[in-house]
């Protein structure tokens, strides 16, 4: 497994554990902090994701989770 070093990696990597452990109101909050971090796309500190896949599987999930599917 390759080590996680972005900052949004780590977000979807808290957001999937506070799925899995029901704490839907703290996933709400990471999800919020994911897309403040991925907006920040283009800036001084732009990330280089090759692939927006991996965040918006977390946005379709937690949409998922809310849904209760």
């Amino acid at each position: 497994m390759t080590e996680r070093r972005r900052l949004s990696d780590k977000i979807i990597d808290a957001h999937a554990q506070a799925l899995d452990e029901g704490k839907t109101h703290i996933a709400e909050l990471l999800l919020r902090a994911l897309e403040a971090d991925l907006s920040s796309v283009g800036g001084a500190n732009a990330e280089k994701r090759q692939s927006v896949e991996e965040p918006a599987a977390a946005f379709e999930r937690h949409d998922a989770v809310k849904k209760g599917r």
